[in-house]
């Protein structure tokens, strides 16, 4: 191992290192000191000096139970021994960290050595030098701390520096998708959105599917699809499945956090409140979320338990649920075993494969939920896969 760190911090150590024109490559200053060992060092040289085809490249390395990201640089000068002065500065994760938000940071910090050797020969005079550990190390603690260093280099300048999270790509959006807003409304219509988003804004209320929208707002549906998926991808909109009484829901083990976050149930009791009745008790709304179940229904839910006398919308409550993450949707997937002599199944029988809902074949067709479970229910050639 590199060291014997027992820290969670993500940014385990700095180091700057420098090939030295008679010991060859070395490190010059390191934070923590004596993360590093010489012994460890000469191992993993090689990567962190490499050959001159490496510079000014961003190279990654796991080794010895850490992965090693560093830019090498080379200032090449008659001034120099060896006519050039080839250094890098380095950070050290866990081997399972995700580096890819600092590789813009450590190639700004190498570019600012360059720049400031050039300027002033910030590297190679003692006299600057010296700075090196203050600001690696100032480096170290703004990285773990706030994502980000602002680091002062002299009356003058300062360096900035920023972790660039790259977003994933959004999934794809349909028409049996219901886009649900995770963040305030009134936050949204202080945008200076497009057209379209401002003309869909209004009809996302976590219950109408992008068909619905399309049809209310009065805007195509690739239009819609195309602007709910710019929504989820800046993460102001979250897609969940449509909301019908027959639908089944399964709790996560992300349901516990109910009893213990507090935080998480102050928000549930008032999101899911019924207008006019106050708030309900977390206890009641913990059990009602525990009810459900594989074979159990929303309509069964509320049959069996007076969720007005609870203080509890129904509907909110298994909104809230799927939005944090509470609760899970299973679907109905239909697949034709074979032939069916009744006609209204031959008419959709290209989506009964199992790779397609029971909300995108409502979707798709027309039909409503209840009409589509008659259907799987009364013809024999139809297993329903739920998942």
């Amino acid at each position: 191992m590199l060291g014997k760190m027992d820290c969670k911090e993500c940014v385990q150590a700095i180091f700057f290192s420098e090939f030295h024109p008679i010991t060859g490559p070395v490190v010059s200053y390191q934070d923590p000191e004596d993360f590093l060992s010489r012994d460890q060092f000469d191992v993993i040289s090689v990567y962190i000096i490499p050959k001159p085809t490496l510079y000014d490249k961003i190279v990654t390395v796991n080794l010895l139970g850490h992965k090693i990201v560093g830019c090498p640089h080379s200032i090449e000068n008659k001034k120099y021994e060896r006519n050039a002065l080839i250094f890098n500065c380095v950070l050290v994760f866990s081997n399972v960290t995700d580096t890819q938000p600092y590789e813009a940071i450590v190639k700004k910090l190498c570019n600012y050595f360059t720049a400031a050797e050039l300027e002033n020969g910030f590297l190679s005079l003692e006299s600057t030098r010296s700075r090196i550990p203050e600001l690696l190390k100032n480096v170290r603690d703004g990285l773990n701390q706030n994502g980000g260093a602002v680091v002062p280099l002299d009356s003058n300048s300062t360096l900035h520096l920023t972790t660039v999270h790259q977003l994933c790509e959004p999934p794809r959006v349909t028409d049996h998708h219901v886009p649900l807003l995770t963040c305030n409304e009134t936050v949204l219509k202080d945008v200076q959105w497009d057209l379209t988003v401002q003309q869909v804004l209004p009809f996302l209320n976590g219950f109408n599917h992008i068909q619905s929208i399309a049809a209310k707002a009065g805007v195509q549906d690739n239009l819609v699809r195309l602007c709910i998926q710019h929504l989820v991808y800046f993460g102001v909109v979250k897609l969940v499945p449509i909301f019908q009484y027959s639908n089944v829901y399964i709790p996560t083990a992300k349901l516990q956090m109910l009893l213990k976050d507090q935080n998480l149930q102050s928000e549930c009791v008032e999101f899911i409140a019924q207008s006019g009745l106050g708030l309900a008790h977390i206890t009641d709304v913990f059990k009602l979320y525990a009810a459900l179940g594989p074979g159990v229904t929303v309509r069964d839910l509320c049959l069996r338990h007076n969720l007005s006398q609870l203080k509890v919308d129904e509907r909110l409550l298994i909104q809230f649920g799927v939005k944090e993450g509470l609760l899970r949707r299973l679907h109905k997937y239909p697949i034709l075993l074979s032939n069916s002599e009744n006609f209204d199944v031959q008419q959709i029988s290209y989506l009964l494969t199992g790779s397609h809902s029971d909300d995108e074949i409502c979707c798709t067709t027309g039909l409503s939920g209840p009409q589509l479970d008659a259907m799987l229910e009364d013809d024999i050639h139809i297993a329903v896969c739920w998942k």
